[in-house]
């Protein structure tokens, strides 16, 4: 069966007891990266399983991932730094509008 394109989803899970997480996922790009870095470093992290509808399954070592949070740019900064790319700003300001104009 199929899955829709909102079904295939990426999960990390993991818990405090453990030094692993297990990241479960449809991405297309991310198994390549994650074949790749458990090819390079297969002691940190291998494939876990696969199956027939795309998923692919990987454990990795919890010190080898991490999140990488940024903060937007502030209007100065982006009319400050590159004037032509201040539409990112307002690509932002449209989208808090959508659907309120129907």
């Amino acid at each position: 069966m199929r899955r829709l394109k909102c079904e295939k989803e990426t999960i990390i899970l993991t818990n405090e007891d453990d030094g692993f997480y297990d990241v479960y996922t449809f991405n297309q790009n991310l198994p390549k990266r994650l074949r790749g870095f458990a090819a390079k470093y297969p002691d940190d992290c291998w494939l876990k399983g696969s199956s027939e509808d795309g998923s692919e399954t990987y454990m990795i070592k919890k010190v080898r991932l991490s999140l990488n949070l940024r903060p937007p740019y502030s209007k100065d900064r982006i009319s400050e730094k590159s004037p032509e790319l201040s539409y990112l700003y307002k690509s932002n300001d449209t989208r808090k509008n959508i659907g309120r104009s129907l």
